[in-house]
């Protein structure tokens, strides 16, 4: 695993801190080595467990960005369609179309005033 410092950090669960290398105050007593392999097996479940979780998150989140993907490509291939028929229709209006009414997208017009400074 690379040194990291602060600078090179991205957040703080990449730094190295003494909890994270097992350092201790007090040197490792005899007979301790059962309470270690019992604690570093936990970790270990506990780490897979997150690895497992994670997975599932970023298939979830593969599966959005494709549905997304999707619907983007849906809609610019239907505002590609509507601009093509709104360019024949403004060709044969003369250049000059009104605005679509406010009631067709569910809301209300602005009331425009001029403002003097």
């Amino acid at each position: 695993m690379p040194m990291r410092d602060v600078t090179n950090a991205k957040g703080l669960g990449d730094l190295r801190t003494a909890i994270t290398n097992r350092v201790h105050a007090k040197p490792p007593q005899k007979g301790t080595a059962h309470l270690d392999l019992y604690l570093l097996s936990k970790e270990k479940q506990r780490l897979e467990k997150e690895v497992t979780r994670l997975e599932r998150q970023q298939k979830r989140v593969r599966e959005h960005l494709t549905e997304v993907c999707q619907t983007i490509e849906e809609l610019e291939k239907e505002a590609q369609l509507e601009g093509s028929s709104q360019m024949a229709s403004i060709d044969l209006a003369g250049g000059k179309k009104e605005p679509a009414p406010a009631s067709q997208y569910g809301q209300r017009r602005w009331k425009k005033m001029t403002l003097e400074y």
